[in-house]
């Protein structure tokens, strides 16, 4: 019990010392401390708040606007899971006409996103198929080109056509 009142009263002395080394009071050192633990408290808050918003960010959806620059009408359109057998629907369904375009959305939980690759695999109405095969969860604008446009790196831009 005298070690912890001996330990308050240098706690109290260095408090004092410091305060006044500093031109402050005591009053301003309990103004002081009430402030900076109301800042705290707030600033506290707001990392959570920062933080909930961030989880929820992370959850949203990844979102494609693929745009038909090909020169020809797209027969079938597919996004899958990479390595996966199965493409799923056809997300051309009836054809997507040159200049048209279709967004694809995908939900996948907000832990998992980072791990998400995709393939996107269209062919055209005369047979050319062509496929982009490390597409990330995000939200980009894609524009299919065709088998003479694609000739460089990619069957795919990440840009909206040009109007």
């Amino acid at each position: 019990m005298k070690l912890k009142t001996v330990a308050i009263a240098a706690a109290a002395l260095a408090l004092a010392v410091g305060m006044t080394a500093c031109g402050g009071s005591a009053s301003t050192a309990a103004s002081s401390t009430a402030s900076s633990t109301a800042s705290s408290a707030a600033a506290s808050s707001e990392a959570a708040s920062s933080e909930a918003a961030s989880s929820e960010a992370e959850a949203t959806s990844a979102e494609y606007t693929v745009y038909n620059t090909t020169g020809s009408k797209v027969t079938e359109l597919y996004l899958y899971d990479a390595g996966s057998e199965d493409k799923g629907e056809n997300l051309a369904g009836e054809g997507l006409a040159d200049g048209e375009s279709i967004v694809i959305t995908r939900d996948v939980e907000a832990d998992k996103q980072d791990d998400v690759v995709y393939v996107l695999e269209f062919t055209t109405e005369d047979g050319n198929t062509q496929s982009f095969d490390t597409l990330h969860y995000e939200v980009a604008p894609i524009s299919l080109k065709s088998v003479d446009a694609a000739a460089g790196a990619t069957a795919i831009a990440f840009e909206a056509p040009q109007k």
